[in-house]
């Protein structure tokens, strides 16, 4: 099975990895945000950090600095971006198993990939998706990039991602020492102690 550049050279490892990072990102922040006191559920979960995942996506496509190579094929229904001219799908779950309605392409992507033939030759045929797959707690664990061909899959490569920096440190990291402080001199103020001696001259009298 050989990997996604090797049969189209604009599906390059630095691309993916990039896409990758972001979706990664995206659905654990969603995660990060689920709140079972507000009544999330695991199906309002996994539908928010799609959406979420198509809007970042949708964005930085718009980032021509940073994303030139990111496009949009079709915003809604069967959301496809493509990496230059190659369209591409998002789904979540194992990468030699999608469903089988998600391996029929949208009218847009049909008509991209007919130019790629001339470029690639039945490559361009190849439906290619990131498969992701979260752990039990609904995190990223691993995104795949795999390619299928007349319903057969062609290429699969588990895409190697960056570990996520932490917010907060581990609370069982070692506390500074505390720094001593001299006790401060209390003294009473001359304004006070003029009422005093005042106080005691009436006294007398």
């Amino acid at each position: 099975m050989k990997q996604p550049w090797e049969l189209n050279p604009e599906l390059t490892q630095e691309r993916l990895q990039q896409l990758a990072s972001l979706i990664r990102d995206v659905r654990d922040d969603v995660v990060d945000r689920h709140d079972d006191d507000l009544g999330d559920s695991a199906r309002a979960t996994g539908m928010r950090a799609y959406e979420c995942c198509r809007t970042r996506i949708a964005r930085a496509a718009l980032n021509s600095e940073e994303w030139p190579w990111l496009g949009i094929v079709k915003k809604d229904g069967k959301f496809t971006f493509s990496i230059k001219s190659v369209p591409v799908r998002l789904y979540r779950g194992k990468p030699g198993s999608p469903e089988e309605r998600r391996l029929i392409p949208c009218f847009e992507a049909l008509s991209q990939t007919s130019f790629l033939f001339e470029e690639v030759g039945d490559a361009a045929a190849i439906i290619w998706f990131f498969a992701i797959e979260v752990d039990e707690f609904k995190y990223v664990d691993r995104v795949t990039f795999t390619g299928f061909l007349e319903g057969a899959q062609v290429s699969c490569w588990e895409i190697p991602l960056n570990e996520k920096v932490p917010a907060i440190s581990s609370i069982d990291a070692e506390l500074p020492e505390p720094v001593k402080i001299q006790k401060p001199t209390v003294t009473v103020k001359k304004k006070e102690e003029k009422k005093v001696n005042n106080d005691d001259a009436n006294d007398g009298q």
